[in-house]
This record gives structure tokens, C-alpha cells and sequence, in this order.
């Protein structure tokens, strides 16, 4: 039987609109950013295999997974694609669009608590360039990676700040974040403060971090983390093998505190991980590296540790 345009793309719109459906019931933007991106690497992969996302069974996820394996990807990351698999199948099940979730049961990797995270690791060098090349692109990235590299802040802490959320001046500027309920006050870094003091400029309220259209406007809006990923992207350099990332760049700061001899909780603290492991799982790597606190980098954060740079407030 010979289907019709219109019958053969009934599937499609289903598929899509079952997708638009799961992601807006995801309360975060993050989540919602990161099951797109899995959903949409699984949705090319099953064109491919001439496979529909919806449909699916269990030994076409199977296959994908083997596909993602032999791509490279870590264990942690294959686990977050069927996390995402299988909250969208579920979705799909209340929805009534299909009757059984075909992740369920299936093995799926195991993250050791000690494997080393595969978030690539920044040389001084390397990190010194991005440094350079952000205060020459973008004021908001040029503020975007020093609170990176030197406060360890989460990209989302950084979206999150308000020009309220920042007071004082060099060297006693301080900005005010909130983690699991609680709010911290950080002490800047100098060149943190100058970088963040440019990307306000002469605005007075509203986000730090602003759309570029909308910093022309009367009515800033707060930049995305689809739009931070977009600043940090335009970091590569010709010799990278590949682009750098919000991960990385906090990594280095993670990593770069330790080795210059800052205790772990303090690291822990300071990044706002919830355990130790989470700073063990990005030294593990660079176990093998003896203290760094003579090189520039080091050195200046090491000097911000001698006392405390941050509060907390209830």
C-alpha cells in the first residue's frame, strides 16, 4: 500500500509534539537544555537506523547506546541519555502514546564513585588565552570566564546574579548567590571584580548578564545558558582540538585551588559541591601532579585563601 504524504508524516508530528510536551514539563532550563540535546542526538541516530524515537524498542536503545560507547561517550553520560529515555518514555506512557517504557530493565553503565570526570583539563597557558581573547570579545564573557576560572561558580550561579547581587568595590567587591537555601557571599577576585564591573557598565538594576539585543533596549533580558554555551564556544583557538567549556573552565579552578595546596573542603566549599568526591573525581586525573603554586594562576588564588573569602547568611 502506497502511503501519502500526509499518513507518512503523522509520525513525525507526533513525535514532535510528544517531545515540545515532555521538555515543558521539565522545571528546569538546564534539564530542559541537556534532554533536548539527547533527545535530538537519539532522533538523528534513529533516522539513521530508520527508527522512530517514539516507537522504539528496547534492542533499538540498546543499539544506541553500543553506537554512543564506540563514540566515546563516558559512562556518566550514557547514564544521563537513558535517564532522559526514560523520563521521556514515561511521558509518552501517561500521554497514552505507546503502552510499555523499553528502558526499563535494560543494564545500564556504572559510575564508580572514584572514576575521574571526563571534563577535559585547561593548562595555565591555555586558560591564560581564554582569559585574553574573552576581555577582547565580550564584556559578558570576559566577566562570564573570570567568574569561572577564578570563583568557581556554576554557569547558572552566574546567569542568576543580579546587579543588586553585587556590592563593593576592588578589593573588597562582593557578590551574593544562593545554594541549596542557603545564601553565600563571595569576595571577588580582582580581576573577577573588574571583568564583572564592565559587563554592568552603567546599568544600575536588572541581571548582570544580559541578551545582547537586550542590553540595547529598555527592557534587558537575562541571558540563556543557550547563549552563555554560544559565548564560551567563540574561546576556541586554532590549535584546539576541540571547543572549551563552562565545565572545563570551572574544572580548572577546582583543580588549580587544590594544587596549590587548598584543603578540600575549603575546594568543596568555595565550588559549591555538595561532597568531597565531587573534588576528587576532577583531581583524579592529575593525581600524578605535583603542587602548582608557583605558577601565576596558583599563585594568585592561593593568596585569596590566606583568609576567608566567603559568608554565609541565613
Amino acid at each position: 500500500m502506497v502511503q501519502n504524504a500526509s499518513s507518512r508524516g503523522q509520525p513525525a508530528a507526533r513525535q514532535r509534539a510528544a517531545l515540545d510536551g515532555w521538555l515543558s514539563s521539565q522545571a528546569s532550563p538546564n534539564t530542559r537544555a541537556a534532554y533536548r540535546s539527547d533527545l535530538e542526538l537519539f532522533g538523528k541516530w534513529c533516522t539513521r537506523q530508520g527508527a522512530v524515537p517514539l516507537t522504539a524498542d528496547t534492542a533499538t536503545l540498546v543499539s544506541f547506546q553500543a553506537a554512543r560507547e564506540a563514540a566515546g561517550d563516558s559512562p556518566s553520560t550514557i547514564r544521563r541519555r537513558w535517564s532522559a529515555l526514560s523520563s521521556f518514555y514515561d511521558f509518552a506512557i501517561e500521554r497514552d502514546l505507546r503502552s510499555v517504557n523499553p528502558s526499563v530493565g535494560v543494564d545500564r553503565p556504572k559510575v564508580s564513585p572514584g572514576d575521574p570526570s571526563p571534563t577535559m583539563q585547561l593548562s595555565d597557558e591555555a586558560v591564560a588565552s581564554y582569559r585574553a581573547t574573552a576581555a577582547a570579545l565580550d564584556p559578558r564573557l570576559d566577566a562570564l570566564v573570570a567568574l569561572l576560572v577564578c570563583e568557581g561558580l556554576k554557569v547558572s550561579e552566574a546567569l542568576d546574579l543580579d546587579i543588586e547581587d553585587v556590592a563593593g568595590r576592588s578589593p573588597a567587591t562582593t557578590i551574593t548567590v544562593r545554594r541549596r537555601g542557603e545564601v553565600r557571599r563571595i569576595v571577588l577576585d580582582r580581576e573577577s571584580a573588574r571583568a564583572l564591573r564592565g559587563c554592568i557598565g552603567k546599568r544600575r538594576t536588572g541581571p548582570v548578564f544580559v541578551s545582547e539585543k537586550a542590553s540595547r533596549s529598555d527592557a534587558p533580558r537575562r541571558l540563556t545558558r543557550f547563549g552563555a554555551d554560544h559565548l564560551i564556544r567563540q574561546l576556541r583557538t586554532g590549535s584546539a582540538v576541540e571547543p572549551v567549556t563552562a565545565n572545563a573552565l570551572r574544572r580548572f579552578h577546582i583543580t588549580t585551588r587544590r594544587l596549590a595546596g587548598d584543603p578540600v573542603d575549603d575546594v568543596r566549599d568555595r565550588a559549591g559541591l555538595a561532597s568531597a568526591r565531587g573534588v576528587r573525581r576532577f583531581l583524579d586525573a592529575t593525581a600524578d601532579v605535583g603542587p602548582r603554586s608557583s605558577s601565576k594562576v596558583a599563585g594568585g588564588l592561593r593568596r585569596r585563601t590566606q583568609g576567608s573569602d566567603t559568608e554565609r547568611s541565613g
